[in-house]
Parts: structure tokens; C-alpha cells; sequence
């Protein structure tokens, strides 16, 4: 008899996830997590009595937690309770020195617009009425059904025939669908910048990302308990709650295979832990080329999992500081418009430079201060600022661990011209994840926040697959498969992961 009847690899939200379903299954499920701290890029680390959020800062819409629960049938305000965040932006305009916020009220947002632009104010409320039934349709029907090939795309339109009106937003850009409705630079930078959230600018990236905007005036939330470490650790106790068991420091090295089926896990150690499946809830590349193994795939799986494209990476830098910075949202930003977006993909990212503005680097992101809405994150009177960024992985002619204080310098310089003019008087803590820290401490090639690039090549039944098409009894979770990273997607990517082990349960309970 195996040891379990499910491993899982990773104890991120979507191995989780994915864990506490096969488990609430009446499957015995053990969760592996290398680390010694709970939820990948969605947790929160301690240093100098200041708590981080080491990526993720916030949760949009987070209809992937109610449906979770549900399944679980587990009530989850006993589990992650929630603040709710408003405004969802302040906006900093670089050039003409306004400043301005978007709350979650739809009808109110249009008024902040209408101030700028009255025709984009109208226009914003059209582009609402139109796309929003759209996008919770298909976060409804799309986010929560395997998609392993075009029959299951097939399928999905049979049984939910409103597909059909969502299926165009595959087929365009993102920059294609807000430049149709927005006019004004600054109306159509708010709406444009979202598209790096999918790791790609405005022109590649998928219209579908062009509805971030919208699901964004669904809702936003933070945890209650402890920052963003407070979703894992909810799903973690979820899980535990039901039987299941998760350890730490556990570090899967080889996912045990014999004739093209799994067998179980080997650790760092050598221990061998033998299970009934496998879900690898860590980067699909990773799990492939370094777990299961060239001599275990057909040479098409090979040499196709090689082909894709990692996601950007986001650096991090994490700020501790001594008084209330004058901000006023949880996220902060400068507008930069898809020209320059677009712009800084082609003439720096590619060639692993860093974007300059007059001859001087401008390291633009977005500025979350967490303890405005939970202040139990920072020592009495102080604060913490995250500054989450964009970079190449490869720096040409540089290197990540020589070059990290030179770009946290040029990082605050930025934010001082824009944002916070005196914010390196009051800084009494510092520090940064690179690309290539967070590559060493989630073990995610390249630092892919978002496991594998998510243009319209590498999305839906394109990117790799939750069922294992080559090696049975794998199973995959986690940003790098669909349907695709952050973390309500992600947690979403366990649902669906769930579904096929427990269905594969069945029949071998049948046979």
C-alpha cells in the first residue's frame, strides 16, 4: 500500500488548495513545502519587528475563495476573514503633477474619470455595462473547468453557450480593447498598466487582462490575520482541519516514475515517499526538466516544455519606516502609458537593461503600504512600504546580487520624485528580493512570479496541462498551468486540479 493516496509539491495557495479538496475526497493527502514558511510568493515574512508581504498585496474578487470553501464546505470567515480595501489606486500623474483614486464603485469611478474626461467618464460606464457581465461569466464557467485540450473548450461553450461572447477577448490585446474606449493619456494609462500583471505590455498581452480593471471594482480585500500570509495559512488549517497533513522543510527532489506513471516523491535526503498520485503545485518547467525527467518524456514533451516562456520576474523591496508615509490607498502608483510600456518591453526588458528616463534609471512600480489597513504589521508609530517592480532576470553587463543596492537606491529616488518626497529620512529598514532571490527562495526559475508567460500562446488548453498528458498519475497546480497566476487564479487552478485527481480516484476505486 502507498504511504498516501496524494502528494503534493509545494505548499503555495494552489497546492494547498488543491490538497484540502483531495482530502475533503476521503483521499490521504500529504502537502511538501521546501520552506519553512507557508505560501510562496502569497505569504509574509518578520524581519526588525516589520512584517512583509513577500508578493502578492492584495486579493481581487475573490469569488476562487467562496467556491473553495463551498467544496470544502467549510465557512470561510472562520478560516480568512477579511479587510476590505477602497480606493483600489491612488494615481500619480508624472508629467502634470495630479493625483487622483479609483474607488470600488463603479458610478463613482466614473465621476473621478468624468473630472479628467467627461467623454472617458461615459465611456468607462460603457465599457463596464458591457464587459463586466462577460468577465464574471467567464470567471464563473472558464476559471473553474479543466481545459486539457479543444474538446474541453468545445465542451465548455456546449454547456455554457455565453462563452461565445468572451471567446473575442482571446483573440485581441489587451491595448486594442482599452484604446477603444479611453481617449485620455492618464484615464488610458489607469487602464493599460494592469496588462504587467500577466508579466507582458499592453500590445501582447491578452484582451482578457484588459478586464483586470473591472474585476478590480468587484472588490478588494486583505487578510486580517498577519498580511497576506494569513490566505495560505487559512487554506493550510482548512486542510489540517480535514485530516490532512503538511510539513516544511521537505524538499521534493524526484518525482518517482516507472513505465510513464508516478510511483511517489524522493526528498533532498534521499527518503522515498511512496503516494497513489502526485500534483506538482510548483513551476511546470521545474517539475518536467528537473523532477520527472528527460528520460521519462516522449522527446514532443521535451522539447515543448522547453519552449515555453517563462514569466517576468517582480522584485521586491520591503521598507520599514518611522512615521505614516502621506499616502493615501493601499496601492500607490505613477502612470505610465502603453507607449512607454510597450516601449520598456522592447528597448530594456528584452535586452536585460534598466528603463532610464533623461539619461537617469527610473525603476517604476507600484507602492503598497499594508499597515495603513492593518497596523499590528509594524512596530507603534512605525510602517511598512513594499515596492513591487519590473526587471529583466539576466542583467546585461550587471548582476542581480551585485547590483541590489543600487537598484533599491534608485527605487526611492523614483518614488521620492513622485510619490513620497522625503521618504530615505524616514527609512530604518531596508531590503529586497531580486529576481534572482526570489528564484533561489521559491525555487522558481528565472524568479516567473507567474510560472510560465501568459500571451495567448501559453493560455487555455496551451499551457501545460493539469492532468499530465505524458506521465500518469502526475498531476500539475500552481501559476504555471491553467488557468494562470495571482492568486485567486491560482487558487482557482487548485479547484480544477482537485476535480481531475478525485474523478481519477473514482475510477480506480471502480475498476
Amino acid at each position: 500500500m502507498p504511504d498516501y493516496d496524494a502528494i503534493v509539491i509545494g505548499g503555495g495557495v494552489g497546492g494547498l488548495s488543491a490538497g484540502a479538496l483531495c482530502q475533503k475526497a476521503g483521499m490521504k493527502t500529504l502537502v511538501l513545502e521546501q520552506s519553512d514558511r507557508i505560501g510562496g510568493c502569497c505569504s509574509t515574512f518578520e524581519a526588525e519587528g516589520f512584517h512583509f508581504d513577500v508578493g502578492a498585496s492584495v486579493v481581487e474578487a475573490p469569488a476562487a475563495f467562496y467556491e473553495l470553501f463551498r467544496r470544502l464546505e467549510l465557512d470561510i470567515e472562520d478560516y480568512i476573514p477579511w479587510h476590505t480595501v477602497d480606493p483600489i489606486y491612488d494615481y500619480c500623474d508624472i508629467g502634470a503633477g495630479k493625483r487622483f483614486a479609483y474607488p470600488t464603485d463603479v458610478e463613482a469611478t466614473a465621476e473621478v474619470i468624468a473630472q479628467i474626461s467627461p467623454e472617458d467618464g461615459r465611456a468607462f460606464l460603457d465599457f463596464a455595462r458591457k464587459y463586466t457581465p462577460r468577465i464574471m461569466g467567464l470567471m464563473n464557467e472558464f476559471f473553474f473547468a479543466p481545459c486539457q485540450g479543444f474538446v474541453d473548450v468545445l465542451r465548455l461553450i456546449k454547456k455554457y453557450p455565453g462563452m461565445l461572447n468572451a471567446l473575442p477577448m482571446f483573440a485581441t490585446t489587451h491595448q486594442k480593447i482599452v484604446r477603444k474606449y479611453f481617449k485620455d493619456p492618464d484615464v488610458l494609462a489607469t487602464m493599460a498598466f494592469q496588462s504587467f500583471y500577466a508579466g507582458l505590455p499592453p500590445d501582447m498581452c491578452a484582451g482578457l487582462y484588459a478586464m483586470v480593471g473591472l474585476v478590480e471594482h468587484e472588490g478588494i480585500f486583505y487578510p486580517k490575520n498577519g498580511g497576506m500570509i494569513g490566505i495560505p495559512n487559512g487554506i493550510k488549517k482548512a486542510l489540517e482541519d480535514l485530516g490532512g497533513e503538511v510539513q516544511f522543510g521537505r524538499r521534493a527532489v524526484r518525482i518517482v516514475t516507472e513505465d510513464r506513471t508516478v510511483r511517489g516523491v524522493e526528498l533532498w535526503d534521499g527518503t522515498e515517499i511512496t503516494s497513489k498520485v502526485v500534483i506538482s503545485a510548483i513551476n511546470a518547467r521545474k517539475t518536467y526538466t528537473e523532477l520527472v525527467g528527460h528520460e521519462h518524456l516522449p522527446w514532443y514533451v521535451w522539447r515543448g516544455i522547453n519552449s515555453m516562456e517563462l514569466s517576468m520576474p517582480c522584485p521586491m523591496i520591503y521598507m520599514g519606516v518611522d512615521y505614516e508615509p502621506p499616502l493615501r490607498a493601499h496601492h500607490t502608483l505613477t502612470l505610465t502609458g502603453p507607449e512607454v510600456m510597450n516601449e520598456y518591453w522592447s528597448d530594456y526588458y528584452l535586452k536585460g537593461k534598466i528603463f532610464e528616463m533623461d539619461g537617469k534609471p527610473e525603476i517604476m512600480g507600484l507602492v503598497s503600504w499594508a499597515s495603513k489597513i492593518d497596523p499590528a504589521l509594524a512596530p507603534k508609530g512605525k510602517h511598512v512600504l513594499t515596492h513591487m517592480g519590473l526587471a529583466p532576470y539576466a542583467l546585461a553587463g550587471n548582476d542581480w546580487d551585485r547590483h541590489k543596492e543600487q537598484w533599491i537606491d534608485d527605487a526611492i529616488a523614483t518614488i521620492e520624485k513622485y510619490i513620497i518626497p522625503d521618504l530615505s529620512d524616514h527609512i530604518v529598514y531596508r531590503d529586497m528580493a531580486t529576481p534572482k532571490d526570489l528564484e533561489r527562495m521559491l525555487l522558481s526559475p528565472g524568479g516567473a512570479v507567474y510560472g510560465i508567460q501568459t500571451d495567448i500562446s501559453h493560455m487555455a488548453m496551451f499551457r501545460p496541462s493539469n492532468k499530465s498528458k505524458s506521465i500518469d498519475h502526475l498531476y500539475l497546480a500552481g501559476a504555471s498551468t491553467h488557468p494562470g497566476g495571482g492568486v485567486c487564479t491560482v487558487i482557482a487552478g487548485g479547484i480544477i486540479t482537485a476535480s481531475l485527481v478525485e474523478k481519477h480516484s473514482a475510477r480506480e476505486r471502480f475498476k
